[in-house]
């Protein structure tokens, strides 16, 4: 693809020309700009953003190895550098930098048309990413799944399962359905229900806790993404730190860990009360609950398969 040609993309995505012919056009220049290796490029832009190597690896949860590798395959595949490394960290060299500006318009460009095109597909037929959490997946959407399948047998679910909040304008996913108190303004969906939580343990555990004193019993908190949530701060807040015996990234492995008797979880309810090794300490938590959403990008509503889908799990989950 020449530049004039990604220029002439770019020109009929911020004019609204979005006619016929030139959705043949941007389905062709989809195809041929998808060979460019965006996910390098994104390592790329982190350490440009960043300005370290270390800062982007933690930003990106991936050890600075990888990201030294990816650079490496970027510039090798452009055969140039990108980076100066200097006493202030790693900068663009003035020839990268033009580069990496005009890339990240193309990249803007492409998940722009990505989703305008998907937006009028009226088959329903065709692959569908939908995200959600590992909790959800395995309390509550299997059935629904399921029955979603019978209903529309040529729409096939890539389900990407994460704590994650994956980027639903860079196409990360399609659709996601998660717990959250405000979605993100540039997203369309619905609220289905409320998502309660409470305080679990087994029972043998919950026979010793003094009621008085919970807060400083033992307690399994949360790292990663689950700490950067309303969820987790409100954690932080109420637990000192010398009593958290050991953390983790999702409610399914808080489960797991309370059920071996390890000690207190905070956990959604459609989670914990599913448990037959688990009890709820009768320590009510209302601040906590949350919405469960589902949500779509606004250039995806008219998509027959993101509309079919979206309409199943509204009515499959907006009720109590």
């Amino acid at each position: 693809m020449t530049a004039s040609m990604i220029l002439l993309a770019v020109g009929c995505i911020k004019a609204g020309m979005l006619t016929s012919s030139n959705l043949i056009f941007l389905r062709y220049s989809a195809a041929i700009m998808q060979h460019i290796n965006w996910d390098n490029l994104r390592y790329v832009l982190m350490v440009a953003n960043k300005g370290s190597v270390a800062a982007a690896a933690r930003e990106l949860q991936v050890n600075r190895t990888t990201v030294l590798r990816r650079i490496d395959k970027f510039q090798e595949n452009l055969n140039c550098r990108i980076f100066d490394r200097g006493k202030a960290g790693y900068v663009l060299t003035p020839e990268a930098e033009k580069m990496i500006n005009a890339a990240r318009e193309v990249e803007n460009t492409l998940f722009n048309m990505q989703r305008q095109i998907a937006g009028h597909e009226l088959k329903l037929e065709g692959e569908l990413r939908v995200t959600t959490t590992d909790s959800f997946m395995l309390s509550v959407l299997g059935p629904h799944l399921a029955t979603f399948r019978q209903k529309h047998p040529h729409i096939v679910v890539d389900l990407l399962v994460t704590n994650s909040i994956l980027d639903l304008n860079r196409r990360d996913a399609d659709v996601a359905i998660r717990p959250t108190g405000q979605p993100d303004n540039g997203l369309v969906g619905r609220r289905l229900c409320d998502v309660e939580f409470g305080i679990y343990a087994t029972p043998e555990y919950i026979s010793r806790v003094d009621r008085s004193r919970v807060f400083r019993e033992r307690w399994i908190g949360f790292t990663d993404s689950l700490q950067a949530t309303p969820l987790g701060f409100w954690f932080d807040a109420k637990i000192d730190s010398g009593n958290i015996c050991m953390r983790c990234d999702s409610f399914v492995a808080l489960c797991v860990a309370a059920e071996a008797g390890i000690g207190l979880a905070l956990l959604p309810c459609f989670l914990g009360d599913r448990s037959s090794l688990l009890r709820q300490l009768e320590v009510p938590v209302p601040e906590l609950t949350t919405g469960l959403w589902i949500l779509t990008h606004p250039d995806l509503v008219r998509s027959a398969r993101v509309n079919a889908f979206v309409e199943h799990f509204i009515e499959a989950l907006a009720s109590p």
